[in-house]
């Protein structure tokens, strides 16, 4: 009964994040998400364009 008394203890102590800031960060996550997307994205098809250029100049 040792580690459940333990258990309960150190469970008492956790400090809860408030429901302003779980949205908070959850907002945050989801429009840094969006904005990598939308950058991974853009780089994708100029990277795309770009070797599909230099393919067709050489001959590839």
């Amino acid at each position: 009964m040792g580690l459940i008394n333990d258990v309960r203890r150190e469970y008492s102590k956790v400090q809860w994040p408030r429901r302003k800031e779980i949205v908070s960060a959850t907002s945050w996550v989801v429009v840094m998400s969006i904005f990598l997307g939308i950058y991974l994205g853009v780089f994708d098809i100029i990277a795309s364009r770009l070797l599909k250029m230099l393919v067709s100049l050489f001959g590839g």
